[in-house]
């Protein structure tokens, strides 16, 4: 709440699986203070695609998701195992079966690819979709995972633009040391916006403006340093606001 209000963020991110937003007497508190803050939820993280949450935990982070106002619900069919087969196919009934619920509750659903998920790219993430076609369904593009993926603008110029429903920016350099350095990367480590290798303006300039784009930029570095949360949101958020703006100029 504090690093929030210290980068005067315009929404905030909560996920359903925090054990401050699981708490329903922590959860109305923290609800309380960003709506006196003028800072609403714009979307609900946590909902995971495979056997550890099926459709029943699903449900039940649906009801958290609506008791803290968020809008979205983003779905991830992330898997741990890095010699596992990427399928897709693994998860579309789950996947599809939660669109409806969710769409009975007004709530619209994000699929965020990665290569750590059974989604791994966006090319697979857009094919998904089009076999589900379920119409509160969109795609959450995260920047790191775009570029993991071995895609980039070139991929996402060629997809609908109105597929993408939500977007989360970082930044950092286009070679990876392979998947378990990616995953702390994305877990950990991230670069701020602006300063790694990325085509932040390129990618930017290809989303529909009225999709909320969203900082996600774990900086475990600095905060060993010792710089405190706050400044590390006015550094993510500048970094952020300057490159949304030359984007869309």
């Amino acid at each position: 709440m504090a690093a929030a209000r210290a980068g005067d963020a315009a929404s905030v991110c909560l996920s359903v699986t925090h054990p401050g937003v699981r708490d329903r007497s922590t959860r109305h508190e923290t609800v309380a203070r960003l709506e006196a803050a003028n800072i609403p939820v714009a979307m609900g993280d946590g909902f995971l695609l495979g056997s550890g949450t099926g459709l029943d935990g699903l449900r039940r982070q649906l009801d958290t998701l609506q008791d803290i106002g968020a809008p979205l619900a983003n779905t991830c069919a992330f898997e741990p195992d890095p010699d596992a087969a990427r399928d897709p196919a693994t998860v579309a009934d789950l996947l599809g079966e939660f669109c409806r619920i969710a769409r009975s509750a007004a709530v619209g659903v994000l699929l965020e690819f990665t290569p750590l998920s059974h989604v791994p790219t966006l090319a697979a993430a857009v094919e998904l979709l089009r076999q589900l076609d379920q119409p509160n369904l969109r795609i959450l593009l995260d920047t790191l995972h775009l570029v993991r993926a071995g895609e980039g603008p070139a991929e996402l110029r060629a997809i609908d633009e109105q597929l993408i429903g939500y977007c989360q920016l970082s930044d950092g350099l286009l070679e990876s040391a392979g998947l378990s350095a990616y995953f702390e990367e994305a877990m950990h480590d991230r670069t701020i916006p602006g300063q790694g290798e990325f085509p932040p303006l390129e990618i930017l300039s290809l989303i529909p403006r009225d999709v909320t784009v969203s900082a996600e930029v774990p900086l475990q570095r600095l905060e060993r340093a010792g710089v405190p949360p706050e400044e590390r949101a006015r550094r993510i958020l500048d970094g952020s606001r300057r490159l949304v703006a030359r984007a869309r100029m």
